[in-house]
C-alpha cells in the first residue's frame, strides 16, 4: 500500500480546494483519508489526491455531488471488465454531452467578452472618455454584456435604465 504522507493542507494546495472543501467531500462520502491518527490528523495517499482531482474536475463540469458519487461508484457490482466497460460507457456518455454543451456556452461567453472589449475600445477611441458609460451601451451593435453592465438606473444622462 502507498504511503499516506499527504495532509489535508497538501491536498488543498495541490488542487486549489480549501481544507474545508476536502472535509465536506469526506462528509459526503466522496473522499476518505487513508489514515486518521489518534489525534485526528488525516493522512492521504497519492491515490487519494488523484481521486480529489477527479472530484474537482467533475465539479468544474457542473456535475452534482450525487452524479459524482455515481461515477465514483461505477465499479460497484461489476464482476468483470466487460460489465465495467458497459456501465462506464452508459454513465459517462451523458456527461460527455453535458461537458460539450458547457464548453460551447463558455466559448460563446468568451467571444462575447472579447467582442465587448473591442466594442468599448472602439467607442472610447471614437467618442472620448468624457461621455457617459450609458452611451457605450446605446451604441449600435453593443454586445449584451455591455448593454447590461454599462447602463445605470437613474443616470442623469437620461440614457440609463429607468429608475425602479
Amino acid at each position: 500500500m502507498a504511503a499516506a504522507d499527504l495532509s489535508s493542507g497538501d491536498l488543498a494546495r495541490a488542487t486549489g480546494n480549501t481544507v474545508r472543501t476536502i472535509r465536506f467531500y469526506e462528509e459526503e462520502g466522496l473522499l476518505a483519508p487513508t489514515i486518521v491518527s489518534d489525534g485526528g490528523h488525516r493522512r492521504y495517499t497519492e491515490r487519494d489526491l488523484e481521486r480529489l482531482r477527479l472530484i474537482s474536475d467533475l465539479r468544474e463540469l457542473g456535475l452534482s455531488l450525487g452524479e459524482i458519487r455515481c461515477i465514483l461508484e461505477l465499479r460497484s457490482g461489476c464482476h468483470n471488465a466487460a460489465e465495467f466497460a458497459i456501465r462506464f460507457q452508459q454513465v459517462l456518455a451523458g456527461h460527455l454531452e453535458q461537458a460539450q454543451r458547457r464548453l460551447e456556452r463558455l466559448q460563446r461567453v468568451k467571444k462575447e467578452l472579447l467582442d465587448a472589449l473591442a466594442a468599448i475600445q472602439e467607442r472610447l477611441s471614437s467618442t472620448g472618455v468624457a461621455q457617459c458609460a450609458c452611451a457605450v451601451a446605446d451604441a449600435e451593435g453593443a454586445p449584451r454584456i455591455v448593454k447590461v453592465l454599462a447602463r445605470q438606473a437613474g443616470c442623469p444622462c437620461g440614457h440609463g435604465a429607468p429608475a425602479p
